[in-house]
């Protein structure tokens, strides 16, 4: 009788918990602008805010599966893990872009927004209130009262709705994604970090290391690093190596010969001088903080090689369309910064760097002849947003033989290539190249399509990398 009642009841379970999987299953209408698809399944599911007070307050995780191509699609699906942190995933952009994507050939490719992020209980984003503060000509000292005070508001909006921004980080999310791979049911996955999501990519590859088939790694971002002092060193770090390049390069040096000094003059420059723009009906001041700021945007493009020559030219010009479009993307944006403050204040900050510590970084990078606009007043207001600080100690990942692939674009200029080399100690069948690419994790798509299909179909056999541009020297 015993038996069969724990028989009975196993099955009663085992239909409930199929019965559940199931219903997070939903009309995939909730995204706005999408286009309908029979190729797309959405859901939604619960998870604990606290992941170790699972009866507390609970968050609603979306996910969008794109099915293969193929009816008789076999191999281990794709989860695509987005940077930031803040970058939505479940937008008609990213989704068109993967539904196109000649990955689905062999695979399901699975998005999620993260928790705090888009259509998974967003955070109140506090996105439009910053960069306001940067349209302004503030000094210094201005900018720093200023975010001090919209920080500490957003604590308080944060708090009246019960939402404990310390449980917004890294090691949270990733048991997010274990509950998703767990729901969905497939044998073995395969995870695609980009940027931030590298970082994500690999404490998801620290929890569940026997739900994975492969971790592709594209502009890494370890888990050690600082969110203000390794943006500095990384800007000045790719900013000098595009002068290099110029320098080399007879068609760029005939045509700024001296772009080194004309950077450094510019920037100087509008100190004095800001440059007064009207974007999308607002305006906007840009002066020397926001000038070193927008260039460091622009090193995030593929083309940056060719465009921040130009870019420096609009500065000395007093305005035109690069910087145009630097500052309305700016206000576009589909980051949820409010997630990006919570995470990184948790993980990526240290109450050691003072302003006078990073005063004295300042003066080490002769090619900051300005704070960089944002980062400096965010990073030192930061302990206003809440109080939770990951130890140093625990700022590191495990020593991992899943099979891992990591690029880096040997200009980047906030993942460098010795990001690739420090998660690489921690790997024991990483791969690493380091690409002769400008911009944050750009390069030719259809080889990098290429590069990741083989090796997820195959991720400890011979890897052929022919069509990578490889950074001769790496």
């Amino acid at each position: 009788m015993k038996k069969y009642w724990l028989y009975a009841l196993l099955i009663t379970f085992s239909f409930a918990c199929t019965r559940g999987n199931t219903e997070t299953t939903v009309p995939c209408d909730f995204i706005t602008g999408l286009s309908s698809s029979n190729n797309l399944q959405c859901g939604k599911f619960l998870v604990p805010e606290n992941h170790d007070d699972p009866s507390g307050r609970k968050l609603e995780i979306a996910y969008v599966i794109i099915h293969s191509t193929s009816t008789n699609a076999k191999s281990f699906p794709l989860i695509h893990l987005t940077g930031g942190p803040g970058a939505a995933s479940l937008t008609p952009g990213r989704i068109n872009g993967w539904i196109n994507s000649s990955i689905r050939e062999k695979r399901d490719i699975i998005l999620l927004d993260q928790r705090g992020i888009g259509y998974s209980s967003a955070l109140p984003n506090i996105n439009k209130e910053l960069f306001e503060i940067m349209a302004e000509d503030a000094s210094d000292a201005e900018e720093q009262v200023m975010m001090s005070d919209l920080l500490s508001r957003y604590k308080v909006i944060c708090d009246d709705k019960n939402i404990r921004l310390e449980f917004y980080n890294t090691f949270q999310i990733a048991r997010d994604v274990g509950m998703l791979m767990k729901t969905l049911g497939y044998e073995k996955y395969n995870i695609y970090g980009t940027s931030y999501g590298t970082r994500l990519a690999r404490v998801v590859q620290d929890f569940y290391p026997e739900l994975l088939n492969a971790v592709i790694l594209n502009s890494p971002n370890p888990l050690s690093g600082d969110l203000l002092i390794d943006r500095l060193y990384s800007y000045s770090l790719a900013l000098e190596r595009v002068f290099a390049y110029c320098e080399n390069d007879s068609k760029c040096r005939e045509k700024n010969p001296r772009l080194r000094d004309e950077y450094l003059s510019t920037i100087t420059s509008l100190k004095d001088s800001p440059i007064e723009i009207e974007v999308r009906g607002k305006k906007v001041i840009v002066n020397a903080q926001d000038g070193v700021y927008l260039l460091r945007r622009k090193l995030y493009a593929n083309d940056s090689r060719r465009a921040i020559p130009q870019l420096i030219k609009e500065y000395k010009a007093g305005g035109g369309p690069i910087i145009e479009s630097l500052i309305a993307n700016e206000y576009g944006s589909q980051y949820n910064f409010t997630m990006w403050l919570a995470v990184e204040r948790y993980e990526m900050y240290s109450s050691e760097n003072s302003a006078e510590v990073i005063n004295d970084v300042y003066q080490e990078l002769p090619l900051l002849p300005a704070k960089l606009g944002l980062f400096s007043a965010v990073y030192l207001a930061m302990p206003k947003l809440h109080d939770a600080v990951l130890p140093m100690d625990k700022r590191k990942f495990r020593i991992s033989s899943v099979p891992t692939l990591i690029t880096v674009n040997y200009y980047d200029p906030v993942t460098p290539p010795e990001n690739g080399r420090i998660l690489m100690r921690d790997l024991s069948k990483g791969q690493l190249f380091i690409l002769d690419e400008g911009g944050h994790g750009g390069g030719s798509l259809p080889c990098r399509n290429k590069v990741m299909t083989d090796f997820m179909d195959d991720p400890t056999g011979e890897l052929d990398t022919s069509c990578f541009n490889i950074y001769k020297d790496s």
